[in-house]
């Protein structure tokens, strides 16, 4: 390649024939407003730059080209910049080039640097930002109710950037964009409420959103500028850049849209990119480097908001659907037939997802419960279905899309999930979802495609409000009900396939499971970890750092957030721990219980340093996994220290009786006998008032459970508390 050659990969033509292939992290090109320059880590010699960089290096392009970097900076400045550089970051420098402030921004592309050079106009008060930013998140964590959330994100993001219009842009499965929030001048229309088609955003730009960047346009009528580069390297990889030129479509579709400026923030929730804060100003505009960093740390805060409501709708409705999968399997265990424990008792397969009617197909009975179509329509929709899916489980919230006939019963069954619950496939259950006549506002009418090959595609041009009736649609199948439906095809599985007297022992299984939050609750708790981490460390960063230029507001604002990530990573380990405990698999042993009890004690007692400990008796050895026993003994002491901590003369009485019954027993609060056995369910707790996840007697008794042992309580209120628990010897 030449030193001035476009690349042999990026299309010398981007239009809508192209644009899902467009390779936009290899445009080879920078906005103006920005200089980079490239090379190889382990040389530090220039080997890539942009043509514009004599606007402040006052060298041109060419000269740069194979030279070293120390010649272009000093020494000192280099160290700062390369100094613990990884893949995963970028390094941030304030600086002067020949008398000019300039922010410099390095970061890591496979085996070379990319450095990024931009003068900088106002300088941004460090105190003041971190300030106006500590108080946005402050409030963002008060604030109660998602749709109050987005409107305030939207505002605030507006009034601290000063952006002409902030929008709040979510996508739905199928890249769709809704605008379900909005702050802007008075002089604009409105854009909330309106759906944006998913052609609008290429495939290799949604891509490039799970990096969580901040892209910035600073002006979009202005020309890029080439990057050029020694001969035979590849493409340079842009994702990470901060002034990536942009797809020569996506200008044409701003201009269109009037816009001269933009700044865009992915909102990364778990591992999917939930939606947009998308800021537009119709003249140009650029903030700062430091100010897109508050911009990413916000959206990021934001979307750790996002995971955390998700998470604590997931928790309850897995809670409340796993009750009601372990009564379904009891009412077919106690009538022993399908057919009848799901549709005669309390219960119904209807009740197990947000459905009008669902239906029984085993062999050639069909049972029909709710809103349904007719025998004869479930017989071909499962036919229809078996043609197109070789999965056990096929759902839809547009059937006719996939069975034009279903046009007849979609007023009823627009919406369709079937689970086969056989390798034969003969077997199944379904469920119907009616049809939902909606009016859907578009910024424009969406993309036709055109089968004419010398008719021009491009971006559209008009963005007026369209109306679209939506017919054969439903409301859409969730997460949380494919995921119910999947592990309860898994139970009825086993009903078929087994014995009656088999049965009858998965039963009481099944009824120790529907209380758990599952497989799925364990993979949502590491979901959370890594915003939390983000959480806490930017806010450390802020105490350590800004602390003492805070005022008390601002201070106790920190202090909060710093507290809650503590509170839900307990929540999470808890969780976690009590999730584990179904995949451990129990290594007996004999062991000193006395021992786990006397560490347990010694690392508990920092904490409670008032009460008094006593063993009534000798605890003897048990066949057991210590490991596992571990969370018995630290839950039991954990809970006994702090319903008796309020109390004068705090004090716990240790023993066994009988042969092989220990006691833990508190001089506490107690608690009405009447709860003894749902104090042992998860996140049933009778006081509040103490701190506490609702977990840990869960786990005891999972322990327990995992021993064949038992585990259960006396008490009275206001009279203190007794757990007694055993293990079953009969692995001795």
């Amino acid at each position: 390649m030449s030193k001035a050659s476009p690349s042999n990969i990026y299309p010398k033509k981007v239009d809508l024939n192209n644009c899902d292939k467009e390779p936009i992290h290899l445009i080879g090109k920078v906005q103006n407003h920005g200089i980079l320059i490239a090379g190889f880590s382990s040389s530090k010699k220039i080997t890539r730059c942009s043509e514009n960089c004599d606007r402040l290096l006052k060298k041109t392009a060419k000269t740069l080209l194979d030279t070293p970097l120390n010649d272009l900076l000093p020494a000192s400045t280099i160290d700062l910049l390369f100094n613990e550089l990884d893949s995963s970051s970028a390094n941030y420098l304030s600086t002067q080039i020949n008398s000019t402030q300039v922010d410099m921004i390095l970061h890591l592309s496979g085996e070379e640097f990319i450095l990024e050079i931009e003068e900088v106009g106002s300088i941004v008060n460090s105190s003041t930002q971190q300030l106006e930013v500590t108080k946005i998140v402050s409030m963002i964590n008060n604030t109660k109710g998602f749709n109050a959330l987005n409107d305030y994100v939207a505002n605030a993001i507006k009034t601290h950037f000063g952006y002409d219009r902030v929008m709040i842009y979510q996508f739905d499965h199928e890249w769709n964009g809704n605008v379900v929030a909005e702050a802007k001048e008075d002089n604009l229309e409105s854009w909330l409420g309106l759906h944006y088609p998913a052609t609008d955003i290429p495939v290799p730009a949604r891509r490039l959103f799970y990096n969580e960047s901040t892209r910035i346009i600073k002006d979009v009528n202005a020309e890029t500028t080439n990057i050029i580069s020694v001969p035979h390297l590849q493409n340079l990889d842009l994702s990470k850049s901060e002034y990536r030129a942009t797809s020569p479509i996506h200008i044409e579709y701003l201009k269109n849209m009037g816009v001269g400026a933009t700044m865009t923030m992915p909102i990364v929730s778990g591992k999917i990119v939930w939606g947009l804060i998308a800021c537009h100003h119709y003249s140009p505009k650029n903030i700062s480097y430091t100010e897109r960093v508050s911009c990413k740390f916000l959206a990021k805060f934001f979307a750790s908001q996002v995971q955390i409501n998700k998470t604590d709708e997931v928790l309850k409705t897995i809670k409340a659907s796993s009750q009601i999968r372990g009564a379904l399997i009891s009412q077919i265990v106690e009538s022993l037939n399908i057919h009848s424990g799901l549709s005669e008792k309390k219960y119904t397969l209807n009740d197990l997802t947000d459905s009008e009617g669902a239906a029984i197909s085993i062999g050639k009975n069909i049972v029909r419960i709710g809103k349904c179509p007719s025998e004869e329509e479930i017989t071909k929709i499962t036919k229809r279905i078996k043609e197109i899916s070789n999965d056990t489980i096929y759902y839809s919230d547009n059937f006719v899309k996939d069975f034009p006939e279903a046009k007849s019963f979609q007023n009823v069954a627009s919406g369709i999930m079937c689970v086969f619950i056989s390798e034969s496939r003969k077997e199944a259950l379904l469920w119907f979802k009616p049809e939902i006549v909606e009016t859907v506002f578009w910024g424009g009418k969406p993309q036709e495609k055109s089968t004419d090959n010398n008719v021009k595609l491009s971006p559209r041009k008009s963005f007026k409000k369209w109306k679209e009736i939506q017919n054969g649609f439903s409301k859409p199948w969730k997460e949380h009900e494919i995921a119910a439906v999947k592990e309860f095809r898994k139970n009825v599985l086993n009903f078929v396939t087994q014995k009656y007297d088999e049965i009858k022992i998965l039963n009481n299984k099944l009824k120790k499971a529907y209380e758990e939050l599952e497989s799925f609750s364990y993979s949502v708790s590491h979901d959370l970890r890594a915003p939390l981490r983000g959480i806490d460390g930017f806010a450390q960063v802020i105490k350590e750092d800004y602390f003492d230029s805070l005022d008390d507001f601002g201070k106790s604002s920190i202090d909060t957030i710093i507290d809650s990530v503590k509170k839900m990573n307990m929540l999470i380990d808890d969780i976690l721990s009590y999730s584990g405990l179904d995949q451990k698999r129990i290594q007996y042993q004999k062991f000193e219980i006395q021992t786990l009890f006397n560490e347990e004690i010694i690392i508990l007692s920092k904490e409670y340093p008032n009460t008094k400990i006593f063993f009534d008796t000798p605890l003897p050895e048990v066949y057991g996994d210590p490991s596992v026993i571990t969370l018995l003994v630290r839950n039991l002491l954990e809970n006994a220290l702090k319903y008796s901590s309020r109390e004068p003369h705090p004090e716990i009485r240790i023993g066994v009786q009988e042969k092989d019954t220990f006691y833990i027993k508190d001089n506490g609060i107690g608690f009405d006998q009447k709860h003894s056995e749902n104090i042992f369910k998860v996140f049933n707790r009778l006081n509040n008032t103490f701190k506490g996840s609702g977990i840990g007697l869960s786990i005891s008794k999972r322990v327990i459970d995992k021993h064949k042992g038992k585990i259960w309580a006396k008490s009275e209120e206001g009279k203190g508390a007794i757990f007694y628990f055993n293990l079953n010897q009969e692995n001795e």
